[in-house]
């Protein structure tokens, strides 16, 4: 937990004209004069030896008062400056936004308030980025139908699921209802995502290549389409439930990652008889409990923005594999590095990611 010590000297942050916490974000006493902000350890803020006046403006941090009338609350120049600093703190570590901005056609998503504390861009900077991304979710299941609502729901511009056949009773759950048996699947998983986000388009892209493909459901993605995505260098991510653990990554950027081609050498390392297995398994998809799904799902959509975001830093599932065990209640990271034999690795002058 921090403490703010109220110090900047001379750095330059520019305080809201209309101050507003986070959604989400508290005003908490803790006695002694102390005033709390956040709950997490890793992510709250104490203030110390808060006089009751400043108490009194930090519970308007609801975007209705400005910073001028906020500091005017303060009793005495001493208590406005230790105001200013607290603000500048809060500033600075994202906790506070601008009611005052202008509003946009696109409402500001509601559910990136900590998405805004982990990454450092506003939830209106959030708002755009994602409205910019296309993603196509490949598969055919309960997992692909619900990462493709959940990156709807976090505000992705494009969400197209390549998708075909009839909805089955086992896909049931993962949105779709008892009405939407023996419909096509395509059909019925694009009108859903448009339940969840209007503001969703899920047509083809066109000739604009997607700027994520996710592999779901499938235990071993089929080799003809990864084989494509690979040429055409495309980002992927595979996901998938297989035996009640939850499977998600690696993150492949074609030329700078290790492949899932390297994840198969490293098993066929392992077990001699996998090739012959997997060829068994490709493209094909494993009834899964909804809860095992939910999991998946969310590492999964979350992960996808990371990759989406992570222009230079590594995410999590680069060149790593995420086993989510909810009954274990485990999230286990394996390594999956580029295979001797795969061939992969980036080519000369292309450095890799950061």
């Amino acid at each position: 937990m921090r403490m703010v010590e109220h110090d900047y000297g001379s750095a330059e942050i520019v305080l809201p004209v209309k101050p507003k916490l986070l959604p989400g974000l508290d005003v908490l006493e803790r006695g002694d004069g102390q005033v709390q902000f956040g709950v997490h350890s890793g992510h709250s803020v104490v203030a110390c030896d808060v006089s009751p006046d400043i108490l009194s403006a930090l519970r308007r941090l609801d975007g209705s008062t400005s910073t001028t009338d906020l500091l005017a609350l303060a009793e005495g120049e001493h208590h406005a400056e230790e105001l200013r600093d607290l603000l500048t703190e809060l500033t600075e570590l994202g906790f506070l936004e601008d009611a005052d901005e202008p509003r946009t056609d696109t409402p500001v998503l509601r559910d990136a308030s900590f998405w805004s504390l982990r990454t450092g861009r506003t939830r209106r900077e959030t708002t755009a980025d994602r409205a910019r991304y296309a993603v196509v979710v490949h598969g055919v299941g309960r997992l692909t139908t619900t990462v493709a609502c959940l990156l709807a729901a976090a505000g992705v511009g494009h969400v197209r699921v390549e998708t075909d056949g009839l909805v089955g009773e086992e896909e049931l759950g993962g949105g779709f209802s008892d009405a939407d048996l023996g419909r096509q699947r395509r059909t019925a998983t694009a009108e859903l995502i448009q339940r969840v986000n209007p503001r969703v388009k899920t047509g083809k892209l066109g000739r604009r290549p997607p700027d994520l493909a996710v592999l779901a459901d499938a235990v071993v993605p089929a080799p003809e389409l990864v084989a494509e995505l690979v040429a055409d260098g495309i980002t992927h991510l595979r996901a998938g439930v297989h035996d009640g653990r939850g499977v998600v990554g690696p993150l492949v950027i074609p030329g700078r990652s290790s492949c899932l081609r390297c994840l198969d050498l490293h098993h066929a390392d392992r077990d001699g008889h996998w090739p012959l297995v997997a060829s068994q398994l490709a493209g094909r998809r494993q009834r899964a409990d909804l809860s095992d799904v939910s999991a998946t799902a969310a590492l999964a959509c979350v992960q996808s923005l990371r990759a989406l975001l992570s222009a230079e830093r590594r995410p999590p599932t680069w060149e790593t594999t995420l086993e989510v065990d909810a009954f274990d209640g485990t999230v286990a990271h394996h390594p999956a590095p580029p295979h001797p034999d795969c061939g992969c690795r980036p080519s000369a002058g292309i450095p890799p990611m950061a």
